[in-house]
């Protein structure tokens, strides 16, 4: 089997593969549900049982990222470092001018916010073991990346990860 050439299976010996029958409850005398003209309507079978057979395969993925509040504190985490990276820029560029009462006033709200959001990520437990991943993930991102590892200095107690850890694990049943 090649790219050039395909594999396909073997063709049906005729286009009907079933001799036409009459539905279930249908006069033979009538004419035939499959050789009716009009299109059919509504919701098909085959559709309805094709998407019914995906979907126990798909909820638990798509619900459970979204069902975990880590998620969220990581995306607001994500968003406070955004603004406060912008605000340092806008700093730099007062401090440059010489206005440095203005350029502390600028930068400190975006810190308070940036130091809440990753002081709520540290201590939140994650609920699944797609959180918890996603959590460790994040920290060994920002840990190391020498923009962000001043997050992990002296102001982080470690009883407090280790707690919010140990929570996780329990909560996603690592831990009893």
């Amino acid at each position: 089997m090649t790219i050039e050439r395909p594999m396909f299976p073997p063709a049906a010996e005729s286009v009907d593969s079933f001799s036409p029958q009459p539905a279930i409850g249908q006069p033979e005398s009538q004419t035939l549900t499959s050789e009716s003209g009009k299109a059919a309507s509504g919701l098909s079978r085959r559709t309805m049982l094709g998407a019914l057979a995906a979907l126990p395969a798909a909820l638990p993925a798509a619900a459970e990222p979204l069902s975990d509040p880590v998620f969220a504190l990581i995306e607001a985490h994500r968003a406070a470092h955004i603004a406060h990276g912008d605000a340092l820029v806008v700093q730099d560029r007062l401090e440059k001018t010489g206005n440095i009462e203005e350029a502390w006033r600028v930068s400190e709200n975006p810190c308070c916010v940036e130091n809440d959001a990753f002081d709520a990520l540290v201590a939140a437990p994650a609920t699944t073991r797609p959180g918890l991943l996603a959590q460790l993930a994040y920290f060994q991102k920002l840990a190391a990346d020498d923009e962000t590892d001043w997050m992990f200095d002296d102001r982080i107690q470690a009883r407090v990860l280790i707690d919010s850890f140990a929570a996780s694990l329990r909560n996603i049943g690592v831990l009893s």
